[in-house]
């Protein structure tokens, strides 16, 4: 399961990567790029898809008027595992506390 959701990943993030709009804008090549890369690094999806949405989000934050279809694509695509990382480190991080 988990070998089949790191190369589902790297196709979505090879996908977008060669997107032609996204081809246009260097940052998100080079956001993508980075995760890409850190993913081939540690195969660990769902950090790098949390770090990822994380980098799409600010990048939105500053250029909403030039923002490519497959980077919001890839964005809910990813949104899941990205949520589901972060409450698991929260738990891990609230855990002394509660008991």
């Amino acid at each position: 399961m988990s070998e089949d959701k790191l190369k589902t990943l790297m196709e979505q993030l090879s996908s977008t990567y060669s997107d032609e709009e996204v081809s246009r804008i260097p940052e998100l090549q080079t956001i993508i790029l980075e995760a890409a890369q850190e993913l081939d690094k540690t195969s660990n999806v769902k950090l790098v898809s949390t770090k990822l949405c994380n980098a799409i989000s600010f990048y939105y934050l500053s250029n909403k008027e030039q923002f490519p279809d497959a980077i919001i694509e890839l964005y809910y695509k990813l949104k899941s595992d990205a949520e589901t990382y972060k409450g698991v480190a929260m738990s891990s991080i609230m855990f002394p506390l509660w008991f």
